[in-house]
């Protein structure tokens, strides 16, 4: 196995993990409203940059129908930079609320992003896995 496999397998834990716990649609209070996990295989478009389709990595719209109502992009201290806040987060931020999760630790350069660039974002949280309690998320 090599470590970038390794390294999409934990992405896809932890992007499952999160749309698990933070983003639980249906429930009781939000029964209209449905989650939808892009990873490892999108299936879900929320509009296009560029000519391509834009699939965050979790998508809870509103049904009947598919209304957009939030979404969230997983990253990893790889993956977070310029080049990800500028073709990832930027196009996704005017199309509906926008959460950003990012491995402990690193909430303050995903807010440096945010602000160096003009995104606007629902938030920004950080998740680490703690084998014992499992995931574990926090709001920065």
């Amino acid at each position: 196995m090599t470590v970038e496999y390794l390294r999409e397998l934990r992405v896809q834990g932890a992007t499952a993990e999160i749309a698990r716990v933070k983003f639980g649609f249906p429930n009781e209070a939000h029964p209209d409203y449905e989650t939808i996990v892009n990873v490892p295989k999108p299936k879900i478009s929320v509009g296009k940059a560029d000519g391509q389709d834009l699939f965050p990595d979790i998508v809870v719209v509103r049904r009947p129908g598919q209304w957009l109502t939030m979404m969230a992009q997983v990253e990893t201290n790889e993956t977070l930079n310029d080049t990800t806040a500028l073709k990832r987060w930027k196009p996704l931020a005017p199309l509906g609320e926008l959460f950003i999760y990012v491995p402990a630790g690193s909430g303050n350069i995903a807010h440096k992003l945010i602000k160096k660039h003009k995104i606007a974002v629902g938030g920004v949280r950080t998740y680490r896995f703690r084998p014992v309690w499992g995931l574990d998320v926090a709001d920065v």
